[in-house]
């Protein structure tokens, strides 16, 4: 088998690399996942209407939220109301559909679900890289000229070339849970504290019975058990006013987890390789916003495959122009969150609360800010 492009793993991050790789070469593409595309156990997403309009995912749209709160456990809180809808929630597997669709009608892919990557090795000439080859779970060898990681916590290639891993992984563990009795389902909350996970929570209606409930832990380590996470989940949907009166007969549909690493990697660009989403820990460092960073690094990680396509050269000079677009763009901004966050996610309940008191001298529009640009 052999491929101009290869991307491994086909979340938002891999799906956005390829969508936008298909849509404007011809060159052939092998897209690989390691289960089925879409799995909806994926932690609740967020993020923001511009995203969705931007990439052509109403559709997916679960819930838009006309209010925002943060709230600490001990009761401390900070509301925050807009004219309009400003954060949304996502149905995951449906997003993942809607670009895999797109992607198949381009007609210039082939996708494998249920398949994994099992090795892969960069041959070398004497002057110069010639390609890569894949060994898959199946027994059959690929060949590449470019490989894409978007692998995420499995980092394929960051482990294979030796590579400093992120700092930092939030444990998320939620339920997608029925029956509920919301009482406001325009109102998304993030919660703040130690109590049930140093990485926060939080609480996304979907309608007036149904809403994702979840908290996270930060750690320094990718590995955590997580039946740890799940306990102060449970915790938390027995004891956390007012969101226990509102689950108190809620059935669960669904249980959502997963790990996200936190700090980027330093680069992105090697010989032949790229890597993009999760593997990089591109999600936000702070509010571990993943959907919308995944779909923009994604974005111009397919523009830099294009250019490099068309030039027929996946030369150094041209593949990095993807990583020189990503620290324009986020740099800055994830350094000193990341840095923020050694901190912070550590830091004791009466600090968490102070932090409250202070956002909530904030206005509408500097929180949103602080959402979005992934402020502590």
């Amino acid at each position: 088998m052999k491929f101009d492009i290869g991307i491994v793993g086909a979340g938002i991050a891999g799906l956005s690399t390829a969508l936008h790789v298909c849509s404007r070469i011809d060159g052939s593409v092998l897209l690989i996942d390691k289960g089925r595309i879409g799995d909806p156990t994926k932690t609740s997403p967020f993020t923001f209407p511009d995203t969705v309009e931007r990439y052509g995912l109403k559709d997916a749209v679960l819930q838009e939220y006309m209010r925002f709160t943060y709230r600490s456990p001990t009761g401390i809180a900070a509301t925050f109301e807009y004219e309009n809808p400003t954060l949304l929630t996502l149905d995951y597997e449906k997003a993942c559909r809607i670009m895999l669709e797109r992607i198949r009608k381009e007609g210039n892919a082939e996708v494998l679900e249920n398949t994994q990557v099992t090795n892969f090795e960069i041959f070398k000439s004497f002057f110069r890289t010639k390609n890569l080859a894949l060994w898959l779970s199946d027994s059959r060898k690929v060949t590449l000229d470019i490989l894409v990681d978007a692998s995420g916590k499995s980092f394929l290639t960051a482990r294979k070339l030796g590579l400093k891993l992120p700092p930092l992984y939030s444990h998320p563990y939620g339920e997608l849970l029925e029956s509920c009795e919301v009482e406001d389902p325009q109102e998304m909350c993030i919660f703040a504290g130690r109590k049930y996970g140093n990485g926060g929570g939080w609480f996304y209606p979907i309608n007036e019975k149904t809403a994702r409930f979840g908290f996270a832990t930060v750690t320094r380590t990718p590995d955590f058990p997580m039946v740890v996470v799940k306990q102060n989940f449970v915790k938390a949907r027995e004891e956390f006013f007012p969101y226990n009166h509102m689950v108190t007969n809620a059935r669960t549909a669904r249980q959502e987890l997963g790990t996200i690493p936190l700090g980027p990697l330093r680069r992105f660009v090697y010989p032949h390789v790229l890597i993009v989403g999760d593997a990089a820990a591109q999600a936000t460092p702070w509010y571990c916003e993943g959907i919308r960073p995944a779909l923009e690094s994604g974005e111009m990680c397919g523009d830099t495959l294009c250019q490099a396509y068309r030039k027929k050269s996946y030369s150094a000079r041209i593949l990095k122009k993807y990583q020189k677009k990503w620290n324009k763009r986020n740099r800055k901004m994830y350094s000193k969150s990341t840095k923020i966050g050694f901190w912070s996610w550590f830091r004791s309940q009466e600090e968490w609360d102070r932090t409250v008191k202070e956002v909530a001298s904030l206005t509408s529009e500097s929180m949103l800010k602080r959402v979005r640009y992934s402020r502590s």
